[in-house]
């Protein structure tokens, strides 16, 4: 395996850690706390329609990393 591919892979395990779990738990946390008071606009320069479709797609994702991982 080469230094990059090292490198890469030792990224994507801290990524995906505990504290990086908890990282993308937070974004999404803020998120929610912005829109639950209608403030999204002073946090992001999505659209709502773009900003749903990508909240759509994390969650067909996160719910296919589920199933799969049942099917393991």
């Amino acid at each position: 395996m080469s230094v990059l591919e090292l490198a890469l892979k030792e990224r994507i395990r801290r990524d995906y850690s505990a504290e990086g779990m908890e990282e993308i738990f937070l974004r999404l946390d803020l998120l929610h706390d912005y829109a639950s008071v209608g403030r999204l606009s002073e946090i992001t320069p999505l659209s709502q329609a773009e900003l749903r479709g990508w909240l759509e797609d994390l969650i067909y994702t996160a719910r296919e990393t589920l199933r799969e991982m049942g099917a393991a």
